[in-house]
């Protein structure tokens, strides 16, 4: 296998990219999963063999992606799609334990909705976001991924770049009419609302001492004082 380092242009170099080994790589070409990409493994990134552009990761979509999940060589490993890029997900400190903990209790009485706590939801035809918690219909049909949702929260203690660029960008696009954003660090929920193709259009944050308002019927309004009880302490 070629071992140069593999250059990662545009916005997106600032993910952090999923490197598989040679194990996991020959595994998803033995069960067909990346049947029709003229890739190869490099530096632990899938990459074009004959690249067209400065950039030579390869993008995959959707389809490809669940051929890789279902081939179970990902089983086991905290990775998500987004734009076309198997990206590392964060590693769950106990600040970000307890908040998702505390939130899943805030908003599982939601009516008519069903909260799904780090669970996929099918974005744009490139990426399989997992938000820390969602607010999606009941209806969805239990065979494939939601597409969009009322509302996802991501949870960041490190991750705050992925979550007000490529993430928020995504959920606009879906698009999700509420999306929090709680900053553990920073102690306060960012709150994006108005989506559309350029983004979300407002943005208001809650600090210690602020309540949330609801976002479902049936979920009290979110004491921010409650949310970081003891944090840090």
């Amino acid at each position: 296998m070629a071992t140069q380092a593999v250059q990662v242009t545009s916005s997106d170099h600032t993910l952090p990219l999923y490197r598989m080994d040679v194990g996991t790589y020959e595994r998803l070409v033995e069960v067909g999963a990346l049947d029709g990409l003229d890739v190869e493994l490099r530096d632990g990134l899938l990459v074009n063999r004959h690249p067209r552009r400065e950039d030579a990761v390869h993008r995959i979509d959707v389809g490809t992606y669940e051929r890789m999940v279902a081939s179970g060589a990902l089983e086991g490993r905290r990775v998500e799609l987004l734009k076309g890029l198997l990206v590392a997900m964060s590693p769950q400190s106990p600040e970000h334990a307890a908040v998702v903990e505390r939130l899943t209790r805030s908003l599982a009485g939601a009516a008519a909705l069903r909260l799904r706590v780090q669970l996929p939801l099918e974005g744009e035809w490139d990426s399989v976001p997992e938000p820390d918690l969602a607010l999606v219909e009941r209806r969805n049909p239990p065979h494939r991924h939601p597409r969009t949702a009322m509302l996802v929260v991501e949870v960041a203690v490190t991750s705050h770049e992925r979550d007000r660029g490529e993430k928020a960008d995504m959920y606009a696009w879906a698009p999700i009419p509420v999306y929090w954003l709680v900053d553990v660090p920073g102690r306060a929920v960012e709150v994006r609302t108005d989506p559309g193709p350029a983004g979300y259009g407002r943005c208001e944050v809650y600090g210690v001492g602020a309540t949330v308002p609801s976002p479902a019927e049936g979920v009290p309004d979110l004491d921010m004082a409650w949310l970081f009880e003891g944090l840090g302490d």
